[in-house]
């Protein structure tokens, strides 16, 4: 990996690559925290890449799920799609590769210009925009894990707080979220 260095565009691809390698795990639970236009809402996101499959349930109710290749967002009838379409960023920071933010063309208008180590096991990816250099969002990725632990773009954030591998997904599953006690959530890089 380019630390502290600007990359171009063409090293997109190759990033992309050493954080995928950078996972040894097919199954996940995440639960974590999402402010997103002033608000703020808590989340369970579970998935297994091998299997194709994956769940989200939020503490306001709503619940996504892709199962055997058909998207359910409640309350839409569910409709067929290819994994990973149709994951919510909640999930798209377990599986990085389904961010379309990696410069790999086809309407991604991101990619990656910055790489640097933070804390004592994160890697702090700045992401450009291709058309306004001004505009960029940021993701610590866990450097043991190759998930994505926080996101940030365009005012919007999304922390992980607790995460598990080799767990078993539960589409039923009944989170319980506990009040959000500080405005403040510490980082763990």
């Amino acid at each position: 990996m380019k630390l502290d260095t600007v990359l171009e565009r063409s090293d997109s691809s190759s990033l992309l690559g050493e954080i995928v390698a950078l996972r040894t795990h097919t199954s996940m639970r995440a639960k974590g925290v999402s402010q997103c236009r002033g608000s703020h809402y808590q989340f369970v996101a579970e998935l297994d890449a091998k299997a194709e499959e994956w769940h989200m349930v939020t503490d306001q109710g709503q619940r996504w799920s892709a199962v055997d290749g058909m998207l359910s967002v409640e309350p839409e009838p569910p409709h067929e799609v290819d994994f990973p379409s149709g994951m919510p960023t909640e999930v798209q920071m377990l599986h990085p590769e389904a961010f379309l933010m990696w410069g790999r063309g086809g309407g991604e208008s991101f990619y990656p210009m910055l790489i640097q180590e933070i804390g004592r096991r994160s890697l702090l990816i700045t992401f450009e925009h291709v058309e306004d250099p001004a505009l960029r969002a940021t993701a610590v990725i866990n450097g043991t894990t190759g998930i994505i632990e926080k996101m940030a773009m365009l005012g919007d954030v999304t922390i992980l707080t607790e995460v598990e591998f080799g767990v078993q997904l539960d589409s039923g599953r009944q989170p319980e979220f506990l009040p959000i006690t500080t405005d403040w959530i510490q980082p763990n890089y």
